[in-house]
């Protein structure tokens, strides 16, 4: 088969990595894949040129690419292509581009929780296929060495790399008193008590406890506009409560990633090691012992954080979500904790690393796993499968 993929802008440059390790899996099965990079200015002129010969299929990264029209049309039906994506955030945070229409528009999430979001709302009935895929391990070209001796070499005892967004924020706050406002109140009160709730979920916990309300099509549809402040709020709050903990534990951490100076000046156990790119973070993976995971709303699913962690040969200590405990053997592949323990991170941490020769034996366990079945080309095989269910 024959694929285009975009390659655009993302934080860090991850989502372009992505695109990259996805073409080499196509290609690596057997197929064609080219990637057209939307920053470049004739970006535009390498799409159309496409159209007389379209490939099997266009992708991109969370829905980039997916407005390109011919003629007041989207040019995938035009061409009579289907268009496939994986949606990395939460689906409300994507709401104008997965609301364009396209005819065959397939759609991967990483998350669970994220399809039965798609599910339930009016405008995610639309699609040719709805999906969970998380993404992939990216990787260096050079596979890790796994031996004990290469893992006690390791310079980096507990490494975190991601953004801060800072203490979680309540805009609704500012607005005059409303059931909306109530809503979302209820929504934060439920998502803060409860890290594995999803944004779904909270909405009708909301509404029930509040308003002796059931969710409706029609109420999802009104409330979706508003949906993003309680789900950005959850995400900055574990993240933000997780990492203070560990700072005010005084648990020694190498942090890079934006906005991390005010909390690195006030924890001197901190190393901050600047805002980073993802590739500076392959080669860090090398020399790192255990990684810390925040899911970042990801109740039902994977973060790449993990999976490229494992291939780098790293251990993961994460909170616990339904699909590690699946793909993973907690304890042995991976360390993961419940949110209501958080404060008894800082002391599995300390126990992890004090008892290198078992901290090894997971980074080796959970390195097998991730490299037998969280490589891109499963991924790719995944993608493949479904462009050809599309027809």
């Amino acid at each position: 088969m024959r694929f285009i993929l975009y390659k655009g802008q993302g934080q860090y440059g991850s989502l372009r990595l992505h695109i990259d390790q996805l073409a080499a899996a196509l290609v690596g099965l057997g197929h064609e894949a080219r990637v057209i990079d939307l920053m470049a200015a004739d970006a535009l002129a390498q799409v159309e040129a496409s159209y007389p010969a379209p490939p099997d299929c266009y992708f991109g990264i969370s829905g980039i690419g997916s407005d390109v029209m011919i003629d007041g049309a989207s040019a995938y039906d035009r061409v009579g292509r289907p268009y496939a994506s994986l949606y990395v955030d939460h689906p409300v945070h994507h709401q104008g581009r997965l609301a364009t229409p396209i005819a065959r528009h397939i759609a991967f999430f990483l998350d669970r929780s994220h399809v039965q979001f798609m599910t339930a709302w009016s405008k995610g009935r639309g699609f040719a296929q709805l999906g969970f895929m998380p993404p992939g391990a990216n990787e260096l070209p050079e596979p890790p060495d796994l031996s004990d001796a290469a893992f006690a070499a390791r310079d980096i005892p507990l490494l975190f790399t991601g953004t801060y967004r800072g203490p979680p924020v309540m805009p609704w706050r500012q607005e005059a008193d409303s059931p909306p406002r109530t809503v979302l109140e209820a929504m934060a009160e439920l998502m803060a008590a409860d890290a594995r709730l999803p944004l779904l979920d909270a909405l009708r916990g909301a509404l029930a406890a509040r308003f002796k309300a059931d969710l409706t099509p029609q109420l999802l549809d009104d409330f979706l506009p508003l949906l993003g402040q309680p789900q950005f709020f959850a995400e900055a709050y574990h993240r933000d409560r997780l990492l203070r903990t560990l700072g005010e534990a005084g648990t020694p951490l190498t942090v890079y990633g934006s906005g991390w100076e005010p909390l690195a000046a006030a924890y001197p156990a901190w190393t901050y090691g600047g805002v980073g790119s993802f590739e500076e973070t392959l080669s860090l993976l090398r020399r790192t012992r255990l990684v810390l995971n925040t899911n970042n709303g990801f109740v039902q699913g994977g973060h790449e954080r993990v999976f490229t962690a494992m291939a780098g040969g790293a251990a993961v200590i994460s909170d616990d979500n339904k699909y590690y405990q699946e793909a993973f053997k907690p304890g042995r592949e991976i360390a993961l904790f419940p949110w209501a323990k958080a404060d008894k991170v800082p002391a599995q941490i300390e126990a992890l690393l004090g008892d290198e020769p078992a901290l090894a034996a997971m980074a080796r366990a959970g390195a097998k796993r991730t490299l037998a079945d969280h490589r891109w080309t499963a991924r790719a095989a995944r993608l493949v499968k479904a462009v050809k269910q599309a027809g």
